[in-house]
């Protein structure tokens, strides 16, 4: 596609339903500001747009919108510039199969001014018509046969028009452009026309949404008005140009007035643009590039601005709601050239004549957040007018890499390991940091800190005492505050049973028939009793069970030889025909 539109503000949102028709040549016309109804083309049933508990309704007649010359009924209102117009058209009564309604950008009232029109129909489709000079001869391009419901859409982006139809209002199907030359001051609106002289038909419409801010501005950015001005202001860009309408009592004092095309920007940067052209609604309307710590009407900001009378200048706030400094440059009136640089907390303004030769203005140390609001301002100085700035060669550079966060993972112990309560564990962690500036990493159970390394290896030592299952993290901060925190492994505390003097374990009647013997056996904390191989084992016979089947051998002397403060995990095997049945584990500290 040969532009790019953001979304923007929403202007007015309308709904539109259908009622009956009337036939009264003289119909009122009553709809809310800022639209307007009314005829085009002196058709013979003049057509009505009223409004009702939320709803509005256009009853309409006419011969067509089509050939050298259109009759039509349409709601309109007034807009300059670059426009977006979209509806859903929910429904249209079919006085004829090219009965239709749509959304319409107008040259002027005239029956044969030139215009773009994207349609749907009662029986034909849609369509996307324009006729491009007054009395000219009507262009068709077929959207294809689709009925009502259907959303319309037209994008007007400095002479060009794109049209567009959706079944959703999200996924937008393209059907056709054209160069249609209508002016700076355009009629927007929804067009409906019945295709019969002496018959109505009815169109119902929802969600109708004329935008004109933002259209164009290439992606990240976007824009908006700061301070609420009481004249709101818009964007537009096509071919490398900005055209900003800006309102707004001043950007000055302990809070400003403007409208901003933005972008966020993060770390040490260098911003130019050149502005093309101010209009003068005060000597002060002015416009530059501003680097803004947040879209508070009263944030700190640094901007080099150019003005319509009073030329070059640096103003800056360097506090939330301080008061505004300003250091004047030269007299120059635009074109002219405007550079901000950032270093740190140093911000350097720039003039220039030709974007090659810089002349410093002033500098001065702000401390703003590490990503900012980066972009062009426009202000009217004049509250109750609006500027109209022209600017290109806008650049925004990044000069310094932006902080990159550190990387780390645990690697002690390993997930799903069980340990026995007051044992120490080593918790340790493979820690680094693309600027080799890592501090330091803590190490958590839950969220509770159990240690902290400032030196690789890093590790500590923990000692939990109370038995329950953990989920252990490591965090990484590095010299600039960036911090990741580890992925995280669960272990298990358990509380050793008491030292044993005796095993004990239990066997049925039947086994006493089958087993031909008994096996303790003693695992490493942490190995697995099912596949794994035990450190230590005793076989202990077959002994006589008592007369509830328990089974009671003295293991003390094999007890007393084993390491003093080690811990295990012991279980009995049942071998019966060369087949081994194993216990439960059950865990204990000599």
């Amino acid at each position: 596609m040969p532009f790019s539109h953001r979304a923007c503000r929403v202007v007015c949102v309308l709904a539109i339903a259908v009622i009956a028709c009337g036939t009264s040549a003289q119909a009122q016309s009553a709809v809310p500001a800022p639209w307007t109804a009314q005829a085009i083309g002196n058709p013979a049933i003049a057509g009505s747009a009223t409004y009702s508990s939320g709803r509005f309704v256009i009853t309409a007649a006419g011969e067509d919108i089509w050939g050298s010359s259109d009759q039509f009924h349409f709601v309109y209102q007034r807009v300059s510039g670059d426009v977006d117009v979209r509806a859903r058209i929910d429904s249209i009564t079919a006085a004829s199969a090219w009965s239709k309604a749509g959304v319409m950008i107008r040259a002027t009232l005239s029956a044969d001014s030139p215009h773009a029109f994207v349609l749907a129909s009662a029986g034909k489709g849609a369509g996307f018509q324009r006729r491009k000079t007054a009395g000219g001869l009507t262009e068709n391009t077929s959207g294809g046969l689709l009925a009502p419901p259907q959303w319309v859409r037209l994008i007007r982006v400095g002479g060009d028009v794109y049209s567009f139809s959706s079944m959703d209002g999200s996924a937008w199907t393209f059907i056709g452009t054209d160069t249609v030359p209508l002016g700076t001051a355009v009629y927007v609106g929804l067009a409906v026309t019945s295709h019969t002289a002496f018959a109505t038909t009815t169109a119902a419409a929802t969600q109708v949404v004329v935008d004109a801010t933002g259209i164009g501005l290439p992606a990240p950015q976007t824009n908006e008005d700061v301070g609420a001005p009481a004249q709101k202001g818009s964007a537009a860009y096509s071919g490398g140009t900005y055209t900003i309408n800006g309102g707004g009592a001043d950007i000055w004092g302990s809070s400003d007035q403007f409208h901003y095309v933005y972008q966020r920007l993060a770390g040490d940067m260098d911003v130019k643009v050149r502005i093309l052209s101010i209009t003068a609604a005060d000597q002060w309307s002015k416009a530059g590039i501003m680097i803004r710590e947040s879209l508070d009407a009263r944030s700190a900001h640094a901007t080099a601005l150019l003005s319509a009378g009073r030329g070059y200048a640096f103003q800056r706030r360097s506090t939330l709601g301080g008061s505004s400094v300003s250091t004047a440059g030269s007299a120059a009136a635009p074109p002219g050239w405007l550079r901000l640089k950032r270093s740190g907390t140093l911000i350097t303004a720039y003039q220039s004549a030709d974007g090659a030769t810089w002349t410093a203005i002033g500098s001065d140390n702000i401390a703003l957040s590490d990503t900012v609001y980066v972009g062009l301002a426009a202000t009217s100085h004049n509250a109750s007018a609006i500027t109209t700035v022209r600017a290109d060669n806008f650049e925004a550079v990044q000069t310094a890499p932006v902080n990159q966060p550190p990387v780390v993972a645990l690697s002690a112990p390993a997930n799903g390991v069980s340990f026995v309560a007051s044992t120490s564990i080593a918790v340790s962690a493979n820690a680094s940091d693309p600027e080799n500036q890592l501090a330091r990493v803590e190490f958590y159970a839950g969220s509770i800190l159990v240690g902290t390394d400032t030196t690789a290896p890093y590790a500590v030592t923990w000692s939990p005492s109370t038995a329950g299952i953990y989920a252990l993290s490591a965090m990484a901060y590095d010299a600039a505050g960036a911090s990741t925190r580890s992925a995280s492994v669960t272990v298990t505390v358990t509380v050793p049973v008491a030292a044993p003097v005796s095993v004990g374990f239990q066997h049925t009647a039947q086994e006493s028939s089958l087993v031909t013997g008994y096996l303790l056996e003693l695992f490493a904390i942490g190995a697995n009793t099912t596949t794994g191989t035990p450190s230590k084992e005793l076989a202990l016979g077959k002994p006589v069970a008592d007369s509830l089947g328990n089974l009671t051998v003295d293991i003390s002397t094999f007890f007393d030889a084993l390491p003093v403060g080690s811990t295990y995990q012991a279980t009995v095997s049942a071998i019966a025909n060369g087949i081994r049945l194993r216990s439960e584990p059950t865990t204990f500290v000599r």
